[in-house]
C-alpha cells in the first residue's frame, strides 16, 4: 500500500473482508439465540480519518454504547462495535422480551456484551481467515458513553495508530426490530498496510 493510499481495490477487499465478518456473525448470533431469526445487511465500508471519527458515530456528544476488544498476533488492532442508544435498547429488547430494559443493569449490559463480542470478533475472524494471522483477542470492555470519550479510551489504550480506521455501517434484523451500528477496525502503526501485504495487494 503506497504512501497510505486506499483505492478501489483497497476497498474490494474490504468489502470482501465484511461480507465474511457478516456471515459469521449470523452464524453465531443464530447459535446464541436458537430459532430466533437473525439477520444483517452487509456494511457499507468506508474508511474514516480520526479526526472525523466521533461525527461518524453521531458526533463527539452523542450517547451510544460500545463494546470493543484489542487483537495481536503480528499486527495489533482494536475493534469496536458502537451504536445508539436507541438501538441498544432495542437489542436487549429483542434478547430479553420478558424483562423490564434498564440499560445500565446488568443482564441489559451482558447482553450488550455478549452481542459485542461476538461481532467484533467475527471480523476479527475474517481478518485471520484472509490474511492466516493468528490473531488472539482481549476479554471484551463495555463503555455507555458519549461517542468521543469512547473513542478517546479507546484511542488511549492502543498504540501509535494509523491516520484512518476501516468503519463498516451496518443494520441488523432480530425478528422485527431494527438494530444500527458500526463496526471500527482500528490499526496500530502499519498493520493496516501488513494486512493489505497479506491479502495480496501492495
Amino acid at each position: 500500500m503506497e504512501n497510505n493510499k486506499i483505492d478501489q481495490k483497497h476497498l474490494d477487499a474490504l468489502r470482501e473482508l465484511a461480507n465474511i465478518g457478516v456471515g459469521n456473525a449470523v452464524t453465531s448470533l443464530s447459535q446464541m439465540l436458537g430459532e430466533e431469526k437473525i439477520k444483517m445487511e452487509v456494511p457499507e465500508v468506508s474508511m474514516v480519518s480520526l479526526q472525523d471519527l466521533p461525527e461518524s458515530l453521531g458526533g463527539a456528544e452523542f450517547s451510544v454504547a460500545g463494546v470493543y476488544i484489542e487483537a495481536s498476533g503480528g499486527v495489533k488492532l482494536t475493534i469496536l462495535f458502537a451504536l445508539p442508544l436507541e438501538s441498544a435498547g432495542n437489542l436487549i429488547s429483542a434478547l430479553l422480551p420478558q424483562e423490564k430494559i434498564d440499560m445500565f443493569d446488568e443482564m441489559s449490559l451482558s447482553v450488550l456484551t455478549e452481542v459485542g463480542n461476538i461481532l467484533t470478533s467475527s471480523y476479527l475472524t475474517a481478518i485471520s481467515y484472509l490474511t492466516d494471522l493468528q490473531l488472539m483477542p482481549s476479554p471484551p470492555q463495555i463503555a455507555i458513553d458519549m461517542a468521543g470519550a469512547i473513542i478517546t479510551t479507546v484511542l488511549a489504550e492502543a498504540e501509535l495508530i494509523e491516520e484512518e480506521v476501516l468503519l463498516l455501517t451496518t443494520t441488523l434484523f432480530a425478528e422485527d426490530t431494527k438494530i444500527e451500528g458500526n463496526i471500527l477496525i482500528i490499526p496500530d502503526a502499519g498493520a493496516l498496510g501488513k494486512i493489505f501485504s497479506l491479502m495480496g495487494l501492495k
